[in-house]
């Protein structure tokens, strides 16, 4: 079976995690999902394109610090999995999350794409 690449945001805040995801940031398994949340492996964005990572990573990063201190950042990491159609279809859900979120500006996590 194929490999294939998809992209994650990786936070990094000057403070812990909020209890929901305390766990996964003490295990340093904490990512940033579609909907602009903190979330663990499960839960976070599979994103099909380096750019489009990197453009959602900036505007994130804004979220971030207003949330977790200035000091709190993101990074775009890139992660490699079987290529099952579960996978590919997480990737092409999230992805258009993301697209829509970018498009719209909404980095609300309460407020529906």
């Amino acid at each position: 079976m194929d490999r294939i690449t998809y992209y994650a945001l990786k936070p990094w805040l000057p403070v812990h995690a909020p209890s929901p995801v305390f766990e996964q940031d003490e295990k340093n398994e904490l990512f940033i999902g579609p909907h602009v949340r903190l979330a663990g492996l499960p839960g976070m964005a599979h994103i099909d394109t380096e750019q489009l990572a990197n453009a959602y990573a900036e505007a994130v990063r804004p979220v971030l610090q207003r949330r977790y201190g200035s000091e709190s950042d993101v990074q775009v990491i890139a992660v490699q999995a079987g290529g099952e159609k579960a996978v590919k279809d997480r990737i092409r859900r999230d992805s258009a999350i993301v697209r829509k979120r970018l498009a719209t500006g909404n980095m609300s996590p309460n407020k529906a794409v």
